[in-house]
């Protein structure tokens, strides 16, 4: 029986870790994700929004068409004097149009400006695909260690009832005292409180996987393959980070933004041009007189502002705090990257290292407790000693589970960090969200509503 628990307690984990031949892998509990968490479709709406302030912007360069018309009816009394009274009307249209043909420039940076604030709304969009994978992920671990810790924790539960058993037995038969029976049924007591506190955790984790990826977690296996994603050193990992982080491409995008709208607002300081035209059809009816006049006329408009207020000084001043301020944030974006990098390459191979020294941990306790089992055989040893071996193996099993747990998302934030944590990165079996192509479509929109 003591060979059973033993046998028992060894091969728990590697059975909840390892892969199945129907097991559900990481990467397609990503796909999942990526094609159906309801955060990443809305800010890819959020995107198509702000695609639209491209065709926003270009309509600086657009004509303004527009009918306008009017209908009058009346009548004139004659109280003094000589004229003709009676009752009229009036009916008029004219088609305008008006053509901006100068601006000082603000339109051409409006564009500028809102193609770059686009540009830095898809990076956003990565980063946000980023957390979402990354906290998937996370779900998927999760449930993986705590269905482990469960299994671990049963069949701790299963071998100290057994135990139990046993020392009751050789209670009757004199061989322990009752001392040795209350230890027992003491530890046995335990068991099943980290078995309830476990199951606990593990539904608490399964539906975090269910608001994430949107379905229950089936066979789950450990994400052995995510290793082959890895850099090789901490430079390796930082120099892809500073060129790759979504973050930092952000920053710098919405930096230039701002720079453009400085130029911009600097714009309504400048004349304007128009070309206007228009063409009209009146007809009037008082009394017998019916008249009819059509007229056609265009003409160039000239505005030079001279004072407006302060309010165009005041949105000048304003856009040149907000670069600076966007200036401050390409700094703050390669900081947060440079220190996001190395607290996840540090950690990871912190990890890495502990279950090195877990692994040999767990065969020292194997080697203790086959021991200590053959000793209390002999009466060297008390059944206290053999529970407490029993302990010290399930505590290191329990280790193992949360240190790989652990390993891995410290690996896949390091990912995140340097850009890498999204679909394309690592191929996974989706049909991509091209954000390039929809911003193409909207920026040559004229009259669309869809």
């Amino acid at each position: 029986m003591k060979k059973t628990f033993l046998t028992g307690l060894l091969i728990t984990t590697s059975l909840c870790l390892s892969s199945t031949a129907n097991a559900d892998d990481i990467f397609s509990a990503l796909a999942k994700t990526y094609t159906s968490n309801p955060t990443l479709q809305s800010q890819r709406a959020y995107l198509r929004s702000v695609d639209e302030n491209i065709a926003i912007a270009k309509s600086g360069y657009r004509p303004n068409l527009s009918l306008q018309g009017s209908f009058r009816e009346g009548e004139n009394k004659v109280k003094k004097g000589v004229g003709q009274g009676g009752d009229y009307n009036s009916l008029s249209g004219a088609a305008v149009v008006s053509q901006p043909v100068f601006s000082g420039f603000s339109t051409v940076n409006s564009v500028k400006a809102a193609d770059r604030a686009v540009k830095a709304a898809q990076n956003n969009l990565f980063n946000v695909e980023q957390n979402i994978l990354l906290e998937a992920s996370t779900a998927y671990l999760d449930v993986l260690q705590n269905r482990a810790i469960v299994e671990l924790q049963k069949n701790n539960e299963e071998l100290l009832q057994k135990k139990l058993d046993e020392t009751v037995e050789r209670f009757k038969v004199g061989e322990v005292t009752r001392t040795d029976v209350s230890q027992a049924e003491a530890r046995h007591s335990q068991a099943v409180s980290d078995r309830i506190a476990s199951e606990g955790n593990l539904q608490s984790s399964v539906a975090t996987y269910i608001e994430l990826i949107g379905e229950e977690p089936k066979d789950l296996s450990e994400p052995v393959y995510m290793k082959i994603y890895l850099p090789a050193s901490y430079d390796e990992a930082l120099n892809i980070a500073l060129k790759s982080n979504y973050s930092i491409k952000e920053a710098q995008h919405l930096y230039a933004s701002k720079g453009y709208e400085v130029y911009a607002n600097t714009g309504a300081l400048f004349p304007s041009i128009s070309l206007d035209g228009s063409i009209g059809r009146n007809k009037a009816e008082q009394g017998e007189v019916d008249t009819t006049t059509e007229n056609a006329e265009w003409g160039v408009n000239l505005n030079i502002p001279l004072y407006t207020g302060g309010a165009t000084r005041a949105k000048i001043r304003q856009s040149k705090y907000q670069k600076w301020q966007a200036q401050e944030g390409v700094l703050e974006a390669k900081r947060a990257v440079k220190a996001a990098v190395l607290s996840a390459w540090e950690y990871m191979k912190s990890n890495e290292s502990q279950l090195k020294a877990i692994a040999d941990q767990i065969s020292a306790n194997t080697i203790a407790l086959e021991g200590v089992q053959k000793e209390e055989a002999l009466g060297n040893r008390t059944i206290l000693d053999v529970l407490d071996s029993y302990q010290e193996l399930l505590n290191s099993k329990v280790n193992d589970v949360k240190a790989r747990r652990t390993y891995y998302v410290s690996a896949m934030n390091l990912l995140a960090s340097m850009g890498k944590m999204t679909a394309k990165e690592l191929k996974l079996d989706v049909e991509l969200y091209d954000a390039q192509k929809y911003y193409k479509e909207t920026k040559g929109k004229w009259l669309s509503l869809n």
